[in-house]
């Protein structure tokens, strides 16, 4: 089975952090840093406190390595407020012999 020959949600869920994001024309946009539901958020280089964001309808195809992308825009530059860690919500370890009692 062949992949579409455009965007398809199958090919976007394969999409890594540490993959190339290039445009139309080859251009390295930057690496994938983080994935949201509707943006693919970069960096130029993994220590790069400047990242940008590229709208996820802009994937064109999903490669090995390299996710491609339509048009030659560069991307839109992000919030950094999203360089920060990720919270995530985790329950605090219980002590079994506290719990015993």
């Amino acid at each position: 089975m062949a992949w579409p020959d455009t965007a398809s949600p199958y090919e976007r869920r394969s999409i890594i952090r540490g993959m190339r994001v290039r445009d139309e024309g080859g251009t390295l946009l930057g690496y994938v840093a983080l994935l949201s539901g509707t943006h693919i958020y970069v960096r130029r280089w993994p220590f790069s406190q400047k990242w940008g964001q590229v709208p996820l309808s802009r994937v064109r195809h999903v490669t090995p390595g390299a996710v491609e992308l339509e048009g030659t825009a560069p991307a839109e530059r992000a919030s950094p407020s999203l360089h920060g860690e990720i919270t995530t919500q985790t329950l605090p370890l219980v002590d079994p012999s506290a719990a015993s009692t």
